[in-house]
Parts: structure tokens; C-alpha cells; sequence
């Protein structure tokens, strides 16, 4: 199947029920998704070759939809921009991927003129409003390209570059299905009644690809333009939301607003997590306010999705018998073969740590322009994904760590993530981040910072009390800095690289 064909479909079936609803109100039917997407088709084919590579630049609006399945239709390909990147940024990617069209909102005009003199290839800038209505008006609503493979690109994904620059990751139409399906099969379960599922993730992150699967089983889909607790809830209670997914730090977000008590939320069947590791003091808080409704997700933009899953009676079972699977992922799922290797790739024993191997139809194609990458991710038929896990005798996969925030303190390795999930427990913290920096004597050093709840007041003393006897020595931080905000991407995941710049050699710490 091609992307496009999911909207053919369900304009056949039910092309007057609701395929989108934005945030101010408009309502797009399947009949009109279809309709629009194929003409953008039409109009790329008429101006341009197969193999064109496509950017956008756009917040959540139903047009960047359009675009999800209407540039894979003339056989284009999607370059997905991050909007929240700085101009030098994003010149690079589009510079990096040789797109030769720019699609923009108008809210980001400004930004693609101060682009416009470094751009190389680009030779075409369409903005998503009036222009672009008058570029799709004269074509016909059809698939310019009937017989197109579904082993064709896609969708262009720059990583999040938590580690250095992004990657431009290739999916194929058989790699986004292939994730559709896994997850699907996966997460078995009853619909619920006139579902209606909520995006509150930017369309520009991986994320999207729910999406896809939400509108191949006919349900529509509401578009945050920009996440915050408030408007998040607020759409819940207004539209009756029962599907949704959130990044654990929205969901610490969303806890620690008061107006929670004020909204009718009872309608969510469904909440889904990921995109980064939940601490477990607050999964427990989130399942005490929500009840049995969670279900986790592991993956990865190259994973084109997700790849392990923690069900809904996962977490039913962690909370009434098993507390330790509140720190598990889940399990493999079923369309996709995962191994945990030591260096050497050789498989781990049960309970030992080691990387994250992953084999599939839903593994992405490569990444463009970076053949040494290539060489380095995709090993004796294994995409290796650099994340640090081990998995149990029952087939759960707990996650470590990234492999490049592991630190070496004295010879020992310290996981981040189970320094953060201490950090937690403290009554002051609301977030922490545990980085290491260099340190003359010991390598590196374990440093965390901290945000504090409001009105809280904490010494650099209690919490290394605090850690103590919950911690072995080398894991307790040495460096304490306490900071109004964690810097995160798009996507909600810490920008680790830019902690370690800002509180390096240079930088300042509590003692």
C-alpha cells in the first residue's frame, strides 16, 4: 500500500465522516483530505520529477496533512522541518537534503526570506494559503503515478540531534505501513465508542505517523497547534477526545497544573506515552488520576514508529502486582525481531545490559547522504539503534540508557536514567537530567539538573542525603544546578549536548 491510498479508501467508505479538526475549528471530511492531497499531487507532478525532495516548514494545520500524503503521491518526497530551529539550522537540512521546493505557513514567512539567499537548490517557495490554492485548483484530484512502489521513499525525518547534527532518515510506504501494522497488532483492543484521537505532537516529529494510523481505521484526527496543558485539557472536555499521546514530560506538565481538577477528562479511553523514558513516581501519579488507560510505545524515527510495547494490562498488573514493570518499556512487538547485543553483536544474557538491535520492514531505508552512517547503524542485517536496554525472563525490555549519555566515572558506567529515577522520588524535584562532565581525576563526573517545584527550596546537601543508600557512591551527582527549565526538542526528549555545553568547564555549579 502507498500512503496515498489509505485517503482513496475511506473516501470510498466514508467520505463525509471527519478525517481532521484543527484548533481553530476547521473541519476537513475524508472526502476533502482525498480530494486536496491528490491535487497537491497532481500539481508536484505537473512542476516537478519523481525523486524531488519537498520541505516544509509548518506548524500543526490540516494543510501540512495534505502534504503527508500528497508529495509521496507524485512520487516526491517529504522533508519534515523542525520549526523551532534557529535559521542557520534549518538552511542546513534543506541545504543537506537538496530540496528543490520550500511549502511554509505564512506565520513562518519572515524565516524562509531570511532562509531565501543561503538556499542551494531550492528553486520554488510555496506558501500554505492563498498560493497554494491557486497552484492545486487546475489539477485533477487522481494519484499522478498508479503503479507507484511501495518501497518508494516517503518521508524525510531529520533526527532530533540530541548528539550532533541530524540525520536525515529515509521511510519508504512499506516502512510507514509496516509501523502501522506492528502498532496495531500490538496494542490490541476494544474500540472505543465515536473515537477521536488527539495530536498534540508537532506533525514535523515521527510522531505523525499515528496520523496515518488513526485515519487507516477511519477515526478523526484533532491537531494541537501547539501543546500546553491548558488547551490540551480544554479540547479533551470540548470535543470528547478518547485517544491521545503524550511525551512523559508533558505528562509531568500536565500533573502539576491545578487546573486539572477543573475539566472533565472522563472520556479518554486511551493514552498513550513515549518519545523518552517515564520516571515511575510519575507514571504512578499519572495512573492514580487517569486509571487503567496507558499504553507505552519504544521507537524511533528510523524505526518509522514504534518497536516495543507496554499494554494497557501491563500496566493494570504493574500497578496491582508487579512495580517493576513500571520501569519496562514492554515487549517486543509482533512484526518486528529485536535482539540485545554486547559489542561484539552476540546476544545477552537475560538481565544484562546491551544495545538495542532491530530487524523489520519498518526499519528505514538509510539515511540520505551519509553512507559512513549507514555502514556504522546497519551491521550484519541489524539496524543498530544505540540505546541500552535488557530484557528480562519474561520478554520485557527495560531501557538503560542512550549509549552516547552513558558516563565513565572512575571505570564505572553510570546510566543516567537510573540517577533521574531517584531524583524523581524527591518531594522538591519536578524534573531532572543527569549529564556527565569532564573531570581531570575521575574521567567524568555525574552532574543533574534540577527543576524544583513551585515554592520549593533545596540544598545541594539534601539531596546528596538523599541519595545516598539509594545510590552507590560513583552514581551520586557531584555538580548540583538548579535551573527554571530542561531544555528538550521537539519531541520532549532532553537536549542532553546542551547541559554539558552550558555547565561545562566553563560553567557554574552548586557544591
Amino acid at each position: 500500500m502507498r500512503l496515498h491510498d489509505i485517503l482513496e479508501l475511506n473516501a470510498r467508505r466514508r467520505g463525509s465522516s471527519p478525517a481532521l479538526v484543527s484548533q481553530d475549528g476547521r473541519c476537513q471530511t475524508f472526502a476533502e483530505l482525498c480530494d486536496r492531497s491528490l491535487r497537491l499531487a497532481s500539481a508536484l507532478a505537473a512542476d516537478g520529477q519523481p525523486g524531488d525532495h519537498v520541505a516544509i516548514l509548518a506548524d500543526n494545520q490540516p494543510e501540512y496533512v495534505e502534504a503527508y500524503y500528497g508529495v509521496p503521491a507524485a512520487g516526491q518526497r517529504l522533508v519534515f522541518l523542525n520549526y523551532r530551529l534557529a535559521v542557520p539550522e534549518l538552511v542546513r537540512i534543506v541545504n543537506d537534503a537538496r530540496a528543490t521546493r520550500l511549502l511554509y505557513a505564512p506565520a513562518f514567512t519572515g524565516v524562509v526570506e531570511r532562509m531565501r539567499p543561503e538556499l542551494e537548490t531550492v528553486r520554488s517557495t510555496l506558501e500554505l494559503g492563498a498560493p497554494l490554492e491557486r497552484f492545486i485548483a487546475p489539477h485533477p484530484a487522481r494519484a499522478p503515478f498508479p503503479a507507484l512502489d511501495d518501497r518508494e521513499i516517503a518521508w524525510i525525518i531529520y533526527t532530533s540531534g540530541t548528539t550532533g547534527m541530524p540525520k536525515g532518515a529515509m521511510l519508504s510506504h512499506r516502512n510507514l505501513f509496516a509501523s502501522i501494522f506492528n502498532s496495531q497488532v500490538s496494542q490490541p483492543g476494544e474500540p472505543p465508542e465515536n473515537p477521536y484521537f488527539l495530536m498534540p505532537f508537532p506533525l514535523c516529529h515521527i510522531a505523525g505517523f499515528a496520523v496515518l494510523g488513526q485515519h487507516l481505521v477511519g477515526n478523526p484526527v484533532a491537531l494541537m497547534t501547539a501543546y500546553s496543558s491548558a488547551a490540551w485539557m480544554r479540547m479533551v472536555d470540548e470535543l470528547r477526545i478518547t485517544g491521545t499521546a503524550l511525551a512523559p514530560t508533558m505528562i509531568n506538565m500536565l500533573l502539576n497544573d491545578p487546573g486539572i481538577a477543573t475539566h472533565d477528562l472522563g472520556s479518554l479511553r486511551s493514552l498513550g506515552y513515549g518519545a523518552s523514558s517515564i520516571p515511575a513516581e510519575v507514571l504512578r501519579r499519572a495512573m492514580a488520576r487517569f486509571g487503567p488507560i496507558f499504553t507505552q510505545g519504544f521507537g524511533m524515527t528510523e524505526l518509522a514508529g514504534n518497536v516495543i510495547f507496554m499494554s494497557k494490562a501491563d500496566h493494570v498488573r504493574a500497578d496491582r502486582e508487579a512495580p517493576e514493570l513500571l520501569r519496562a518499556a514492554g515487549r517486543v512487538g509482533a512484526l518486528a525481531a529485536v535482539r540485545i547485543v554486547d559489542a561484539e553483536d552476540n546476544d545477552c544474557p537475560v538481565g544484562v545490559a546491551g544495545e538495542i538491535v532491530v530487524r523489520g520492514d519498518q526499519v528505514l531505508a538509510g539515511y540520505w547522504n551519509r553512507p559512513e552512517a549507514n555502514a556504522e547503524a546497519f551491521r550484519g542485517g541489524w539496524f543498530h539503534t544505540g540505546d541500552v536496554a535488557r530484557m528480562d525472563d519474561e520478554g520485557f525490555v527495560y531501557i538503560v540508557d542512550r549509549k552516547k549519555d552513558m558516563i565513565v566515572s572512575g571505570g564505572e558506567n553510570v546510566y543516567p536514567r537510573e540517577v533521574e529515577e531517584v531524583l524523581f522520588q524527591h518531594p522538591a524535584v519536578a524534573e531532572a537530567a543527569v549529564f556527565g562532565l569532564p573531570d581531570t581525576h575521575w574521567g567524568e563526573r555525574v552532574s543533574a539538573a534540577i527543576v524544583l517545584r513551585p515554592e520549593a527550596r533545596v540544598e545541594p546537601a539534601e539531596l546528596d542525603a538523599f541519595c545516598r543508600g539509594r545510590l552507590a557512591g560513583y552514581k551520586r551527582p557531584r555538580d548540583w544546578h538548579v535551573v527554571s527549565e530542561i531544555p528538550k526538542n521537539v519531541s520532549g526528549k532532553v537536549l542532553k549536548r546542551e547541559l554539558r555545553e552550558r555547565f561545562g568547564p566553563a560553567g557554574e555549579a552548586l557544591k
